[in-house]
Parts: structure tokens; sequence; C-alpha cells
């Protein structure tokens, strides 16, 4: 089968990988028929996250069963199915303390970066991490049910509000879907980016009554002219961190959720004197299910959100599309694309 492995930075190439086959009775033979470019992919190819060397990236994905161990009972070939890559054992310490996503074997098992992942033509997974899909759920749109259940992650550690004034940094695939997210809990607020052309994308898909803004200084006098402050920012850049405390209302929350190398700092007694709440989350925890059902619902406009496909064989062109330019070794932000899809036929 094809593959697109990971050798070091900047060096990936498609290889000829055998099948995997079913070592055990609980497990699934997938045929990988669409998977979703990650920033994590592409910060894994910069050399700014790291990877197992000769690891087979991507994480995102959905595709066919073509066979089951002997143990399956809920699925069968031919089934139609979107995969949960956040494998977690059950019985680590993190696991039994409702922290699966931290599983204490994940620096073996964490799908596309310590283990062989998706972009590529078969999987083999457990059937606990497989849902099936509805005809009408293309498997292109089953590819944003992770990054949504990581965003509905993140809001579960927020004592929500429907009337918190919010703002998230950054119109990417990760702020739009939040975006979607918060107005499913009935949020409004307004998405930032620095690029107009991005902007006016975003302007077109994001939910109903949200703004969008080309600077935070827009959206806070847009959103909050009496007082300056709201009471939640979401940082999906992971470049402005803390320097937008003195932007939150008290009890207000930052969540960062950019995977970005950086230093920052605050003044504990802020934090304290105003009970503000600093946040970092990453991957799923316990929301796939529901992210899987705002898919098939049609609560997320997914066919919007994917604005470029590619065959595996041209993931450079996908690639470069997101500002990823794997020959010239560049990473700048990318203003003319939101969701790349790569897909396996």
């Amino acid at each position: 089968m094809l593959a697109l492995v990971y050798k070091s930075a900047w060096d990936i190439a498609l290889e000829e990988r055998p099948v995997p086959e079913i070592t055990r009775d609980n497990q699934v033979l997938v045929r990988i028929r669409a998977t979703g470019v990650c920033g994590t992919d592409l910060g894994i190819v910069s050399g700014k996250y790291h990877a197992i060397p000769s690891v087979i990236l991507g994480h995102e994905s959905a595709g066919e069963v073509i066979a089951v161990g002997s143990a399956v009972t809920t699925l069968q070939p031919g089934d139609r199915v979107v995969i949960d890559p956040t494998y977690y054992c059950g019985q680590c310490e993190m696991c039994r303390t409702v922290r699966q996503n931290h599983c204490t074997h994940k620096s073996v098992t964490e799908t596309g970066v310590s283990a062989d992942g998706t972009f590529t033509d078969y999987y083999v997974t457990e059937d606990r991490f497989l849902y099936q899909l509805k005809d009408h759920v293309s498997y292109e749109e089953a590819t944003l049910t992770e990054p949504l259940s990581c965003m509905l992650t993140g809001i579960n550690q927020i004592h929500l509000l429907p009337n918190f004034r919010t703002i998230i940094l950054g119109a990417g695939p990760i702020g739009i879907l939040y975006s979607y997210a918060l107005a499913s809990k009935g949020v409004t607020g307004s998405l930032v980016d620095i690029s107009e052309e991005r902007l006016s994308i975003a302007g077109s898909i994001a939910p109903d009554r949200w703004q969008v803004h080309a600077s935070f200084e827009q959206a806070i006098a847009d959103i909050a002219p009496a007082t300056g402050q709201v009471d939640m920012i979401v940082d999906t850049t992971g470049v402005v961190g803390t320097q937008v405390l003195s932007q939150l209302a008290s009890g207000g929350y930052l969540m960062l959720v950019g995977l970005r190398d950086g230093n920052t700092s605050f003044n504990p007694k802020e934090v304290v004197d105003r009970s503000l709440k600093i946040i970092g989350s990453i991957d799923s925890l316990g929301t796939f299910a529901t992210a899987h059902y705002m898919i098939e619902q049609q609560i997320i406009p997914a066919k919007k959100i994917i604005t470029h496909s590619f065959p595996l064989e041209d993931y450079e062109e996908a690639f470069r599309t997101l500002g990823c330019d794997i020959q010239g070794r560049t990473l700048q932000a990318s203003s003319h694309a939101i969701k790349v899809v790569l897909q396996s036929n």
C-alpha cells in the first residue's frame, strides 16, 4: 500500500508499505478514503512538533471496513466509518482518572505521531474507535469529526454561559470549528484574522450572528465598547498567549489551543485577584460521539469548511496550499485555504 512517511523535518515521501494485518480479535481493517490535513501535520513536517522517524502521518480519517476480528460484532465489511485516532488503554493512572487524552501509553500510540497514521490506504484499529457513518455523510465531511471533538473537549472545561462575549483568534479550521461548537451552546462572538482573504472565506461560512474582524482591537470595540473586556478568548494561533489577559473580564477564560513553542508571562496576582482562568486543551476526551452526531445532523457545514481536496499522491501541493512548502522548506500562514483533505481511492 502507499503511505506518506515522515523521516525528518522537511523530509517526507510516499513509500510502499505492507498492508497491516489484524492481530487481535477486537481489531478492524479499514480502507482509508479521506484524511484531513491537520496543523499538527504541518508542525511535524516543518520540525516544530516531534514525531517518530519512519512513522506514517495523518489522523483525521474516514473509510470503509474491509475485515473484522472474530470478536467484533458491531461492524462488518462494507460499513462506512469514521476513526477516533485518540487511543487510550483504559487502565493506566491517566485513563482511570478521566484523562484518557493523556494516556500513559501516548508516547507510543499517538496516531500519526508515535504510531502509524492514516495518510495511507489501509489502517488497523480496535472496534471501539470506529463510528458508523450515515449514507448522507461523505468520507470527506467525516474527517472533521476528530478536530471538532477536540474543540468540544476544550469547551467542556469551561463553565460556559450563552451570553459570554467571545473572541476567537484565528479564522482557520480550528477557529471556524470552535465558533460552531460554541454556537451550538448559544454563544455568539467574533473571529479575528489578519488575512483579508481568509476573513472573506470565514465571513461566508461562520455561524449566524458571528462577526469577523481584521484585528483584535476592532473585535473588542464591537463586542464590548463600554468595558473593553470580553468573557472568553480562544487563541488558536499559539502566538498571542497571555498578552490578552487585560482584555478579559473578571472571571473570564483564556483558552490556549495553538501548538507553538514560545515564552509568555503574566502577573499571578492579577489572575488570582480577578479570578481569571487560563486553560490548555489538546485532543479528544469523551466528545467524539457528540462530534459525530453534530456532523451527521449537519450542525457543522462540513462541505463549506473543506475548501480543497487532493489525491494522496498530490500531498506536496496539498501542503503548499496550506502554506507549507516542502521543497522550499518554508511554513507560513495560508490565506486562501481553510480545510484541506487528502483522498485515497
